[in-house]
């Protein structure tokens, strides 16, 4: 499945990468087609699908572009990295359990904490640990 892009995004992102390759395109596209966020190894499993020839190391650079041009988004779970599409949500749950990262939405007003602070607050990152749903449900 394609996902659609916003025609400026597309356009800024050849400009800085000066090139929009089949495999950058199919990695961007399994992360927004997956609501929660996937390591590098489980977007490399599933890129191999249509691109058995793509390596792993093809996916670490892909992932590192698209973060540096912010239509990705990189947290950590147990020490390893989890890649979220643009928009992105800026808190989750790590679960204690399952080790998944999963996008919680929270409302937080920045430009309140900006005019009540005087910091300039560029990005923010709520992490939230605890048991997700579903291994809740298993242990019940």
């Amino acid at each position: 499945m394609m996902v659609l892009y916003l025609s400026v995004t597309i356009t800024i992102i050849m400009v800085e990468r000066k090139r929009w390759s089949k495999q950058s395109r199919t990695i961007l596209d399994i992360i927004y087609n997956n609501e929660e966020g996937l390591t590098a190894s489980e977007i490399y499993d599933i890129a191999r699908e249509t691109h058995p020839n793509i390596s792993l190391g093809t996916v670490y650079r892909n992932l590192r572009d698209l973060q540096d041009v912010g239509l990705i988004r990189e947290t950590t779970s147990g020490g390893v990295s989890v890649y979220f599409k643009h928009p992105f949500h800026s808190a989750y749950l790590e679960c204690d359990v399952c080790h998944s990262v999963i996008p919680v939405d929270f409302m937080l007003n920045i430009g309140d904490i900006i005019r009540s602070t005087g910091h300039d607050v560029k990005r923010w990152d709520l992490k939230l640990i605890g048991t997700c749903k579903e291994c809740l449900q298993k242990c019940t």
